[in-house]
This record gives C-alpha cells, sequence and structure tokens, in this order.
C-alpha cells in the first residue's frame, strides 16, 4: 500500500540581516565588532577582563577591584567572529538576532582569547568583513 502526504511542504526561510554597510549578515559569515564598550556578562571567569589598544594583549580582570561592571569581557572593536546563527526578527522578537562564535585562536585580528564563547549581538554592532 502507498500512502501519499498531501501536507504541501514547508518552506524554509533563510533570515538575512545586513550591517552599516547593506553587506548581508548570514551563516558562516566572518564579522568584526564595530561597536565600543560591548560587554560579555555570561562568559567563563576566565574570560573576564579587556584587551590593551596597542599591543592587543589580553588584560584578566583586577580581582582585588571586582564589580559586576568588571565582571565581564569587554570586546574590542575589530575582534573577529563567525556568524553561527541568524534570527528572522520578523518571526521572533530578538533584540540580538545575530549568534557569533569567537574562538581561542587569531582570527586575523591580533586578538587572542583565553577560550571561545558565543555571543548574541545586533546588526549595528557587527560589520561583514572578508
Amino acid at each position: 500500500m502507498i500512502v501519499y502526504d498531501a501536507t504541501p511542504p514547508k518552506q524554509i526561510v533563510v533570515a538575512v540581516q545586513t550591517d552599516a554597510n547593506g553587506s548581508a549578515i548570514t551563516i558562516g559569515t566572518k564579522v568584526a565588532v564595530v561597536s565600543k564598550n560591548v560587554k560579555a556578562h555570561h562568559v567563563a571567569k576566565s574570560l573576564h577582563g579587556s584587551f590593551d589598544s596597542t599591543t592587543k594583549q589580553f588584560l584578566p580582570q583586577d580581582k582585588a577591584n571586582k564589580t559586576r561592571n568588571t565582571s565581564c569581557l569587554l570586546l574590542p572593536e575589530g575582534l573577529r567572529g563567525e556568524v553561527i546563527t541568524v534570527h528572522d526578527t520578523n518571526t521572533a522578537d530578538r533584540p540580538h538576532p545575530i549568534l557569533v562564535k569567537f574562538g581561542a585562536e587569531d582570527e586575523g585580528d591580533g586578538y587572542c582569547l583565553p577560550n571561545q564563547f558565543t555571543m548574541h549581538l545586533g546588526a549595528h554592532e557587527v560589520m561583514v568583513v572578508v
């Protein structure tokens, strides 16, 4: 006996965001942080700190002066990562619809993170890099 499915096929919608230059941000796109003072609070404690602006060296958090404001990773402008998810803002209420994976290896930006992490960002906070 052959049974046919009369259900129409689901349409696959690929979510696309665009950066300030109008470049498409899709899964697999390499992006760089362009906003100042972007803080990542939900990261491993080994990532709490910031980067020296000239040497691009990671500076761990000062444990003696630990506060809520300093218990985070301050992302430097130019830090690069790879987009792993893009949410469609027309179907879901997402203020930060782009999920970016930042790796422990150098992405050609000069920064080297102690650990990798992912973070949701807005299209206004990143720019496509080639």
